[in-house]
Formats: structure tokens, sequence, C-alpha cells
């Protein structure tokens, strides 16, 4: 809502200790290795028989198409004007729990990030086409009490985009922010001096719908509304690569946790793996056992290479495996779109959330619904805590929740927000988040 200012908030939140250790993963073979708990299981281990090819492409075949080639940028997907709509109603909260406020932008916040290594340092981006550097006071670390005020918070306005800023990612060393707006440009900032000119990358025809760094370098990968997906050397700002192949727009993505994959999800339903050197699409998974329906979120597996997890408008999540080029499973039991997914790294467990308020969390020895975690509203992200079974969820009704997957218990819950929560972004330590609405 423009007539009164959108809030970016950090809220304290105690996890639980780590468990044991992520286990050692094979590719494409053993999801987690076995605990003593009663909760784990032996290691899977997926021969041919399990899950089915969709697709292999090499170099010279053709990928499939849409039934037409008239389709504009970005059919299908919800415009970002209308987003304001998935805030929902005006909340009123039952209690203010941010340990800090933020209250620089002159519309809804879409996206939000922290940094990887500097745990008083997040952004923010918005409805009002700038994104902001915020750095918070020590006082945040602390958890709040009713008569402690909130936090200090000093803000830096990011000016450069003139459409909203959809996306940001901080790169792996917290040096670099890069911010994805629907205006189609990149802008790449000093953290350590935001005042700097920006540096643009520029090329996609349509608005970006998601920014992602590679894990290890200063390369930088977007997914447009034109169907494609660019990928950027940050340092010079040369064009490395375009992805082209997708009939819709791009709406989810990134680097493979080993950087040697770049995967894109789309609304024309399909997945694609591609080289990134090459530019090549190496493995396409569309139609039959994969999703009737566009492709909104997908995640990779911390560990094992090539497994991801996508989530899609057909209201299922599906396991894939970009070694075999399988589908391993359908995960179904929301009877709404799914909006974002997540695959532990410690527990065999994934976790998918929708807008049925529904956060399922699975067992991906057997396939099936270990539990399900109600919201009031719709789910819109989650991330899972590394070293524990618990993850954050935030969601339309305005709160985050830590919950505690093996006992299905919530641990935590924090208000604040008058709006929905569109998107949240973990401390490095996972102590705290920062909740965008």
């Amino acid at each position: 809502r423009r007539d009164s200012p959108s809030r970016a908030r950090t809220r304290t939140m105690s996890a639980p200790g780590p468990s044991e250790g992520p286990a050692e993963m094979g590719a494409d073979a053993q999801y987690l290795e076995a605990g003593e708990d009663d909760d784990m299981h032996e290691p899977v281990f997926l021969g041919d028989e399990h899950g089915e090819v969709v697709a292999d492409l090499d170099e010279e075949d053709d990928a499939p198409m849409s039934d037409s080639d008239d389709d504009e940028p970005g059919a299908g997907a919800a415009d970002m004007e209308d987003r304001d709509a998935a805030l929902g109603d005006e909340i009123e909260p039952p209690s203010d729990d941010a340990v800090a406020v933020v209250t620089a932008h002159a519309a809804p916040v879409f996206s939000c990030a922290w940094s990887p290594t500097d745990g008083a340092v997040f952004a923010t981006g918005g409805g009002d086409d700038v994104a902001f550097l915020h750095r918070v006071s020590d006082a945040a670390s602390a958890p709040r009490t009713s008569s402690a005020p909130p936090a200090d918070v000093t803000s830096a306005a990011l000016r450069g985009h003139t459409d909203t800023v959809s996306s940001l990612s901080f790169n792996h060393d917290g040096s670099l922010l890069a911010s994805g707006g629907l205006d189609g440009k990149a802008l790449v900032w000093s953290v350590a001096d935001p005042a700097l000119p920006p540096r643009a990358l520029e090329g996609p025809g349509g608005g970006l719908e998601w920014v992602r760094w590679h894990p290890k370098g200063n390369v930088l990968l977007a997914g447009s509304e034109d169907f494609t997906a660019w990928m950027w050397n940050a340092a010079d700002g040369a064009l490395m690569q375009v992805f082209a192949g997708h009939s819709n727009s791009v709406s989810c993505g990134g680097f493979s946790p080993d950087g040697k994959t770049v995967a894109t999800g789309s609304f024309d339903g399909s997945l694609r793996l591609w080289a990134p050197r090459t530019g090549e699409c190496s493995t396409l998974f569309m139609g039959h056992p994969y999703h009737d329906g566009p492709v909104t979120c997908l995640d990779f597996h911390p560990n094992t290479e090539g497994l991801l997890l996508t989530g899609s408008e057909d209201n299922t999540a599906r396991l894939v495996s970009g070694v075999s080029g399988k589908v391993l499973g359908t995960l179904a039991a929301h009877a709404e779109t799914i909006e974002c997914v997540g695959l532990s790294g410690d527990f065999p467990f994934a976790a998918s959330g929708a807008i049925d308020a529904k956060l399922v969390v699975w067992d991906l020895n057997t396939l099936q619904p270990r539990t399900t975690l109600q919201h009031d509203k719709a789910v819109s992200a989650l991330r899972w805590i590394p070293g524990t079974a618990c993850l954050y969820s935030s969601s339309i009704d305005g709160a985050v929740r830590l919950w505690d997957t093996r006992s299905s218990t919530c641990q935590a819950v924090s208000h604040g927000h008058v709006r929905g929560v569109l998107d949240l972004a973990p401390s490095p330590d996972f102590k705290s988040v920062v909740t965008a609405s």
C-alpha cells in the first residue's frame, strides 16, 4: 500500500542446536546416511527401476516448444503491479516482536536478502523501484522485551531501477549485492561503498524474476520474462551466456551447489539443466511424468549431486535427478499452487509451502508426507536451518514461524507486519530472520 510505509523487519529467534553433521552423499544414489534416531532410515539407493526419463538433449536436439508462437513474454505469470493483492487484507498483529523495523520503502517490499558474511547487513527491494542496504545495530542480536526500543538501523538507498525491484542476492563473500528489476536490468552494488554507481548488466527484453550468484565466483545469473536466462561476469559486466529454449517466463533458477550446472524452471511447465560454459541444455524435464502446469520454484539438494525439487501450479512437487535425467517421485498433498520448496541437507526431508496455507514436510525415503504444518494463510517462503531438522516459514497471515519438523511443533512465532509476508532471509548464523511485506 502506498498510503502507509511498508516495512521490512528483522526478528531474533533462537534455533535448536545442530543435530549430527551432514552426511556425505553419492551422486544420484544415497539421499542421506542413516542415523541412530528412529526418524532416520537406511540409505536409499535409486537404481534404473526408479523414476522415468523425461528427456536428455544433446547439442543438436530441438527443444519442445509451446503450441503457440505468439506467446507474450511473461504470459501466465502474475504482473508485479498486481502483487499488492498477494499481501492480503490488512492484519491486526497480536504483538510486535521485531527487534528492528525498517520503514524506508514507500511501497510493498517484495524481496530481501541477508549478507552471508556480516550479520549486521541486509537488503530489501520494493515496488517503489528502490533497493536499500541496511545495517542494524548490535542491539538486534538481543531478544526483544516489551520495554526495549527497536534496534537502530541505518539505510542507504540504492537507486537505479525504473521498475519494481523483484529480487536481491549477495555474492559468496558479501562484498557485492545484485538487484534485479522488472525494468529488465540487473545492477551490482558495492556493499562497502553503496554510494558508488552500480554496474549495470543489461540485455534481457523483459522483467527479471530472480537473480542468483555463482557459489564461488562473481558470476551472476538472472531469469527473465522474455523466456531466457542470462549470465554475466560481474567484474567487467561482460555477457557470458544466454540460455534460450523456454517458451514462457523463466520463473525460478540458480546454480547447483558446485557451480557446474544451471537450472531454470519456467511457466512453460519445464525444468532445464544447462552447461554454463557452453550454454547447451543437457537435460529437459517436460511433459509426463513431470509437471502438468507452470513451474513456480526449485531447490537443489545441498549435498547430493543433481538432486532437485520443483513446485508447480499443478499443486505438486517433483523430485528429479539431473544425473540420470529421471523424475524420481511425485509429491502430492497440496490443494493449491506450491509457492516454495526446500531440501534438507541433514535429514531425508523435503518441505513444500503452498497457497492452501499448508507447509508439508516430506520423507524422501517413502515420498510420503511426514507431517503437515498449518498456517492461517498462504505460505510464501521457507528455509531449512543447516545442522538441524528445523525450518523457518513465512505466510500471508503476517507471521514468521520456526518449526521443529521431527516433533511437528512450532517452536516460535513472530508477529508485527500489518500485511502478508512475501519473503524472508535468515542471518548467517540462522538465529535471526528478516521479513519483507
